[in-house]
């Protein structure tokens, strides 16, 4: 392998930071790209599962997690998390309009 491509090819993209994918353990919760939550969702399926999984996240930090710890993988697109809020706001007009009048306002 050529150590200078390392130096002089085309440096990497930056992970795009409007979509990503949430790994969520008991104690943290984690923003990594599609292509680390697509291993990490590949290395639970192993049957045996292992003990550990390994991966960075967005920021580039290395976590180490059992792997029995780790109880969701999801997708979180800006489009995604656009759909969420305005469907939560919709429902938040209409508890409003609901209300009776004597009920206090939040």
């Amino acid at each position: 392998m050529n150590r200078l491509k390392d130096y002089f090819g085309d440096p990497q993209e930056p992970e795009p930071q409007d979509d990503f994918f949430e790994i969520e353990s008991h104690w943290a919760s984690f923003a990594v790209s599609k292509e680390t939550a697509m291993e990490i969702e590949r290395r639970l399926d192993q049957l045996p599962p292992p003990r550990w999984v390994a991966f960075r996240d967005l920021a580039g930090a290395r976590h180490r997690i059992q792997a029995v710890h780790i109880y969701r993988v999801s997708e979180s697109t800006a489009a995604q998390r656009a759909a969420s809020r305005e469907f939560h706001r919709a429902r938040r007009l209409e508890e409003k309009k609901d209300r009776r009048p004597w009920e206090e306002d939040d």
